[in-house]
């Protein structure tokens, strides 16, 4: 007979183990009972830690007086992150990390880390007095996230009066995450002081934002508080890629004027072929595309049609430098070829016929009659 699981029977199950992971274990029946009834808590709060193993706290557990106590352990913050992940969490929901670690050495941080050396760089477009600021470790990666990113303030701008993203320029380099911050402060009050409109929507000396964990009905609240999508993106950018994360975005607008969209943004499938061939005509190459109108090129690229927007364009919309599909044979390639008397020579010029001959595997037969084989001196493998 199944027995009946009583809340005065659950309690002397539970009083006969040291832990909540115990009393799973070792009475799974009387377990699986109490967490139906939701009755764990109740079972294990005068017990020590609340049942808790020690390597477990119970919620609410990370105060600020027991973070500082936990982070006094540790010279930096990348130590107490790796011997106490649970208290770095908490520390970093509650934005609590630069608080607790205020009296350290440096703050808490390494100057030892390359991880931890910032560059602080500027966007200028010159001809509407507007800049963009920004912090990152690695600029490269920071320029091409900028350039492509469907929601940035910076390149929607940019989109918007139709001009390319501009070259960044570095302010400062080789800075600690304490500079870091001080400085690119020092930069936006500098621009600001200088009559600069700025594009940036964090706060200076932001090394990385507070956690949100988005779902559809705070998403929803969210976006009701703006009439158009690009307000979201502006008010509230981790609300606004939340919903483009999880696809829900259009059903989210719904119920707005227009779905959300401001009158300079273009209906959901506005971009048909017939308004893309219309765009594209106005362009020379695809690159002129690409710069004059992302959207459209994105559009295009999505689509996968760009090829065919081009086929009747000079070279195909190709630069110069370009060369269309197929264009390296054989034939093409030994003409190339016999403009180098070197292998090195010819692959610096021309990366492309280079890899085609390389992918063909006929850059031994292309430079057969070379001097050398087309090598220094003596054959060297490649």
């Amino acid at each position: 007979m199944r027995k009946k699981w009583t809340q005065e029977l659950l309690q002397i199950e539970a009083d006969k183990c040291l832990t909540r992971k115990e009393f799973w274990n070792n009475s799974h029946p009387a377990a699986n009972a109490a967490s139906k009834k939701k009755l764990i808590d109740e079972l294990f709060k005068n017990h020590i830690n609340k049942g808790y193993s020690k390597n477990k706290s119970v919620n609410g557990y990370w105060t600020k007086e027991i973070l500082q106590i936990e982070s006094n352990k540790y010279k930096t913050i990348s130590e107490f992150r790796k011997n106490n992940n649970k208290a770095y969490v908490s520390a970093q929901k509650n934005g609590l990390i630069n608080e607790i670690f205020k009296n350290h050495i440096n703050n808490g941080y390494s100057n030892k880390w390359d991880d931890n050396i910032y560059i602080i760089y500027v966007y200028e477009l010159i001809e509407f007095n507007k800049s963009y600021i920004g912090l990152t470790k690695n600029i490269n990666r920071r320029d091409k996230e900028h350039l492509f990113r469907e929601n940035g303030k910076l390149i929607n701008f940019c989109r918007e009066m139709n001009v390319p993203l501009p070259k960044y320029k570095i302010l400062q380099d080789n800075l600690n995450p304490l500079d870091a911050k001080r400085q690119e402060q020092f930069w936006v009050d500098y621009y600001k002081n200088n009559n600069w409109e700025l594009l940036n929507i964090a706060k200076p000396g932001s090394l990385g934002g507070s956690y949100i964990k988005w779902n559809k009905k705070t998403l929803q609240k969210e976006v009701n508080k703006y009439n158009t999508r690009s307000e979201l993106n502006t008010n509230n950018p981790s609300a606004y890629n939340a919903s483009l994360k999880k696809k829900i975005i259009d059903e989210l607008f719904k119920n707005h004027i227009n779905q959300g969209r401001s009158n300079k943004q273009k209906e959901f499938k506005y971009w048909t072929k017939e308004r893309l061939q219309e765009e594209v005509n106005k362009c020379k190459t695809r690159n002129e595309f690409r710069e004059k109108s992302h959207n459209a090129y994105y559009a295009a690229n999505n689509l996968k049609i760009i090829n065919e927007l081009f086929k009747d364009l000079p070279n195909k919309g190709r630069t110069n430098k370009q060369k269309i599909s197929g264009y390296w044979t054989k034939e093409t390639l030994q003409e190339e070829v016999n403009k180098y008397k070197i292998r090195s020579e010819f692959k610096k010029n021309n990366g492309s016929a280079y890899n085609a001959s390389k992918r063909l595997d006929i850059l031994n037969e292309l430079f057969e009659n070379h001097k050398n084989n087309g090598y220094y001196s003596k054959k060297k493998s490649e």
